[in-house]
């Protein structure tokens, strides 16, 4: 995330927007399976950016077998939800600025297992 954040221009991150915006309003209305498709949709642009497909398929594959339900054994709460989705409206204003200590923490605490 710190190369990508250093190589590309703060226009092409505010161009990410509309994706995480989509994950947050279906994240606010308890919508799951819209939220589960905006947010996989907003991983793999981000991605995408790094201009390598391989790892875009990759990561795809493990972020649906994450986002199973019964991969974790817990149903994600509605609060859980809207959290991420704010993490990624939080990482793009932190990217478009190019605040890189922002952007390493939230990328940390955006993946780091919860309990």
């Amino acid at each position: 995330m710190l190369s990508l954040a250093e190589a590309i221009a703060p226009e092409r991150w505010a161009g990410l927007r509309p994706f995480a915006e989509a994950t947050a309003v279906a994240a606010a209305k308890g919508d799951r399976a819209a939220y589960l498709e905006s947010d996989r949709t907003f991983h793999q642009t981000v991605l995408g950016l790094a201009g390598n497909q391989q790892l875009v398929i990759v990561a795809d594959d493990l972020h649906r077998r994450a986002q199973w339900p019964l991969a974790c054994g817990r149903v994600t709460r509605t609060a859980d939800l809207v959290a991420d989705a704010e993490e990624h409206m939080a990482l793009l204003d932190a990217l478009t600025a190019r605040d890189l200590d922002t952007v390493e923490s939230l990328t940390r605490a955006h993946f780091a297992p919860t309990v």
